[in-house]
């Protein structure tokens, strides 16, 4: 029964997604160099620290922006981040995400929404210097819809270190499970073996476990552990809860992770203190 129901519920919304896109021909932003946004807000001072507070936060169409500035600024398991990576953003709601927490910010949009006909895409924000970034286009767009989608890094600069950060959003049930991995392969392949500091978070659409294990897989060939491995549920959709969103790591010990109950979104943020080997 309680799969019947889950495969009714999965029918309806593909259904229902799929209507949203049938008439749709998208504006999606293929040039790497932009749409391109950023600011720094951030008068941070401190030149070195032990531990690293990472959050990756996909905030619904940046609509509640209010209320996610207040839940960021005030839940002790998402305050004071280091690096806070963010998905489903516009240029405003970035904007004032960033200047709100007094962050430095980059912001990319991968394409104009149907649903909100504003841009759609990812944000690093940080206290900490960002030192140069970049648009990583990923391959594939679903047949109906055809969004693209991206990820956005940030070199930052915390004390002596180099950290890399990436702030995913790879595509949803549309796209068939192995293009999905391949999204994130091809992401993988985009970074430098000489990296030694490397943070990839954000909404990776893993429906169900077997796609979380395939996630997995790819990231481990590659040195990668899963910094939220024991993280309950992140989305809701009606009855049914999904761990959509992962953070993963590359050059740091896990020393706590968890997500947090937030009301500025259907997703919660996941977040995750690291310390650097």
């Amino acid at each position: 029964m309680k799969i019947f129901r889950f495969l009714s519920f999965f029918v309806i919304v593909l259904c229902i997604t799929l209507a949203a896109f049938k008439c749709y021909s998208p504006k999606n932003y293929l040039d790497p160099e932009g749409p391109r946004f950023s600011a720094n807000y951030s008068d941070f001072r401190v030149q070195s620290k032990d531990t690293l507070k990472i959050v990756s936060f996909n905030i619904k169409y940046s609509r509640k922006i209010e209320r996610a500035i207040r839940e960021l600024d005030s839940l002790p398991e998402i305050k004071d981040a280091d690096i806070l990576l963010l998905q489903e953003m516009n240029e405003y709601g970035s904007d004032q995400v960033a200047r709100a927490l007094g962050y430095n910010y980059i912001y990319y949009p991968a394409t104009l929404h149907p649903q909100t006909e504003s841009n759609f895409g990812n944000a690093v924000l940080t206290p900490w210097p960002i030192q140069a970034d970049q648009k990583i286009l990923l391959p594939y767009e679903p047949s109906l819809g055809r969004t693209k989608r991206i990820a956005v890094s940030a070199q930052i600069s915390i004390g002596e270190r180099k950290i890399m950060a990436y702030s995913v959003h790879t595509a949803t049930i549309i796209l068939s499970p192995d293009k999905r991995l391949k999204q994130a392969d091809s992401l993988l392949n985009s970074i430098s073996v000489d990296e030694e500091h490397i943070i990839i978070g954000g909404d990776f659409n893993t429906i169900f476990e077997q796609n979380i294990r395939d996630l997995d897989a790819v990231f481990t060939k590659n040195n990668f552990t899963r910094a939220t491995r024991r993280v309950g549920p992140t989305l809701q959709r009606g009855p049914f809860k999904f761990r959509t969103d992962h953070l993963y790591v590359k050059g740091f010990e896990v020393l706590d992770a968890g997500t947090v109950f937030t009301e500025a979104s259907d997703h919660q943020p996941i977040w995750t203190i690291l310390v650097a080997k």
